[in-house]
């Protein structure tokens, strides 16, 4: 291993553990900022769904955290070219659940700071896996494809539809699933695979998000949401391609 591959192994285990730290900090002052400004956690179902997914998670990371990532966390101070990151990015799955659900106090900013430090490890170790794949350009095009379905994950905010518990539900099973295979995909990158794109992926991406815009069309379009499911599906159709092109 080169000296330039033990430094990037050291900064993606960083730039996995300041994620944490950044997503943890804003989850818990807005919990506390909903407790000071009287914000009722469990006044209405959708706010005791919210606050209890918010501790759940924060609780089984740690927990998670203390049981399974202690290699990870000793090398912070002492480096180890031997580390792995399947634990690791398991433990960020669990933790981004918390994420997923906006409180009455949550800071945006804070929390895309946050992913994008998690993107930018992400990054480190596509460039440390460039040098061995056996195809490059299905490597970067997984990787874009990769950040764009995790930005088409939905975020829960609170709805006035007629059919608001109903949404809920649905958003919540949606949001919960598809951090689970966004998880399981970059596992999968780490593990040093260059195709992401078996079929599933993507149409979990479809099936859940599209039911939750055409619902919410007429109270809010959620164009976040929209522009990278499809987004999402044009990368999905050009790896399809290259794949077939490649093959020929």
């Amino acid at each position: 291993m080169t000296k330039t591959d033990r430094r990037l192994i050291y900064c993606i285990n960083l730039c996995f553990f300041l994620y944490f730290a950044i997503l943890l900090v804003e989850r818990l002052l807005s919990v506390i900022l909903s407790i000071t400004n009287g914000v009722p956690l469990y006044g209405t179902g959708f706010h005791g769904y919210v606050y209890t997914l918010v501790f759940v998670s924060i609780i089984g990371w740690l927990v998670y955290l203390i049981a399974f990532c202690r290699p990870n966390t000793k090398a912070l101070v002492k480096p180890n070219e031997a580390l792995t990151f399947d634990k690791l990015i398991l433990a960020s799955g669990i933790l981004l659940l918390s994420g997923m659900v906006h409180t009455e106090y949550t800071m945006s900013a804070l929390q895309f700071v946050s992913y994008g430090i998690l993107i930018i490890g992400i990054l480190l170790k596509v460039i440390m896996n460039h040098r061995q794949s056996r195809n490059k350009p299905l490597l970067w095009l997984s990787f874009v494809y990769l950040v764009s379905f995790s930005m088409a994950i939905p975020v829960m905010y609170e709805t006035h539809l007629e059919i608001h518990t109903l949404f809920h539900i649905f958003e919540a099973g949606a949001s919960i699933a598809l951090v689970a295979v966004f998880t399981y995909l970059t596992v999968l990158l780490f593990d040093g695979k260059d195709d992401l794109f078996p079929v599933w992926p993507i149409l979990c991406l479809v099936v859940l998000d599209t039911p939750l815009i055409i619902m919410r069309w007429n109270e809010e379009i959620n164009s976040f949401v929209l522009i990278f499911e499809i987004l999402s599906a044009v990368l999905f159709l050009a790896g399809l391609i290259y794949k077939k092109v490649r093959a020929k």
